[in-house]
């Protein structure tokens, strides 16, 4: 019989996971190695999380994260919207009614922290849950090929079954797992936070929480978060050192006065800045497969077994779809944990994989032409960079004028439906019709190209 259960990590994944498991009746203890949030939501800024250095970075909560909270964790959801987060309807184009019937859907932008600062609160209320914080888990006590606890820091806390929600740097799974399938994302962040001052009304946003996120040779974007807060973050590829200056405050300011659609944002006496510019470096995309030798009742879930590149958004969504998941089949066959890990591995396969796929294949296409912006198309073939637009962008775009497009579009991006799901006699019958229609692609935010933005940091001397 399993009673006691040992998640690993308080990240989203292992909030999540333990929230539901004790609403189930199991008993948990929730080891984490960062420090608790602080009590008030106005201090989170301040909150150290070194093991989660993804916090410090914009985000964006898609519509499968706003379904699975809403429907499994609505005490939360309900705590995320009375203290700032605010909701943006995708079910139509702006400034389009909702035809009657249309598939309700809604997204929203967050700090990171914000959600995990809610999530605690849950937690802290629920009786059977137990939270062990400044202790890391350093390895799972296995007997017979079964879970038997974990060793933290010296003591030993007896499990029978341990969820591994770590992260990708997992100090568990290598025990358990062959090496990791790894693809270079292909490219490093900059971001920086800012608040709204009082009075100043939000600027209008395009679509969803987010102004401008592109460019050719680098990418970019503003975020809006709650509380009126925001944050700017561009993207270059590895190797380009000058647009690595934007590491630096001052080019990372001129380069946000280079951006048109910032400055309602960031004009002066609109915002300031309540962070400095922060890096993230070294992502990939990641993949584990569990060998057959793993224990009875190890369980990851979320980053441990895949991560795709942060700037789809979607790291967030699957920590919390594989608590759900997790949830559902221990509540099915939690006392055959077998069962219950065949269950994961075959969620992670068919419904998770494919989006490491996806994320492949797009890193690989977006770095291919943003090198050929930034050195020249290669001379081996000459090519330009491919200026198509993604299938779901297109379909998105081509929404504004059937709103059955924009549907599936916004269910594909908001990882509603799986990545193939746009690929079918449907969609492209309804987008040859939009197209023949004389109907073109409108332009997206433009922003500054690549030479405007690097003559930008040219220009910042300090």
């Amino acid at each position: 019989m399993v009673s006691r259960i040992t998640v690993a990590g308080g990240g989203i994944a292992g909030l999540s996971a333990a929230l539901l498991l004790a609403r189930q009746g199991y008993e948990v203890d929730l080891v984490e190695r960062d420090g608790p949030p602080p009590d008030d939501l106005d201090d989170i800024q301040t909150w150290r999380r070194p093991g989660a250095p993804q916090v410090r970075h914009p985000h964006m909560f898609l519509g499968l994260f706003r379904r699975l909270l809403r429907t499994r964790l609505p005490d939360v959801h309900a705590d995320l919207l009375a203290h700032g987060v605010e909701e943006v309807d995708m079910t139509a184009p702006p400034g389009v009614e909702a035809p009657a019937g249309a598939t309700r859907l809604a997204g929203f932008g967050s700090r990171r922290a914000t959600v995990e600062w809610a999530l605690h609160r849950a937690v802290r209320g629920e009786a059977g849950v137990r939270v062990h914080h400044g202790l890391s888990v350093r390895e799972v006590v296995c007997e017979e090929g079964r879970v038997r606890g974990v060793r933290v820091d010296g003591t030993t806390i007896e499990a029978d079954a341990v969820v591994d929600a770590t992260g990708r740097r997992s100090p568990l799974v290598g025990a358990f797992a062959g090496p990791a399938e790894e693809s270079p994302c292909g490219n490093v962040y900059h971001s920086r936070f800012y608040r709204l001052l009082d009075g100043v009304p939000q600027p209008p946003l395009f679509l969803s929480p987010i102004v401008f996120a592109g460019g050719a040779g680098f990418g970019g974007g503003l975020y809006a978060h709650d509380n009126r807060t925001f944050a700017v973050v561009f993207a270059r590829l590895p190797e380009d050192d000058v647009l690595g200056r934007l590491r630096e405050v001052g080019a990372f300011e001129a380069a946000t006065r280079a951006v048109a659609q910032f400055e309602p944002w960031l004009r002066p006496g609109n915002a300031e800045p309540i962070g400095t510019v922060v890096p993230m470096a070294g992502l990939t995309n990641t993949w584990r497969e569990l060998s057959p030798e793993a224990p009875v009742g190890y369980l990851p879930i979320g980053d441990v077994l895949c991560t795709t590149d942060p700037i789809l958004g979607r790291g967030a969504s699957f920590a919390l779809a594989g608590a759900v998941r997790l949830a559902d089949l221990m509540a099915r066959d939690g006392a055959d944990l077998e069962t219950v890990g065949a269950g994961l591995r075959a969620y992670a396969h068919d419904d998770v994989r494919p989006w490491y796929d996806d994320a492949v294949r797009d890193d690989a296409e977006r770095t291919r032409n943003w090198r050929a912006t930034v050195d020249g198309p290669p001379e081996s073939d000459g090519a330009e960079p491919d200026t198509e637009l993604p299938l779901v962008v297109l379909a998105a775009l081509a929404g504004l004028q059937d709103q059955r497009l924009w549907e599936l579009a916004q269910l594909r991006a908001n990882l509603l439906t799986l990545p193939d799901s746009l690929d079918t006699p449907e969609v492209r019958e309804r987008l040859d019709a939009v197209v023949s229609s004389g109907w073109q692609p409108p332009v997206l935010s433009p922003g500054p190209s690549y030479s405007e933005l690097t003559d930008a940091l040219a220009a910042h001397t300090g």
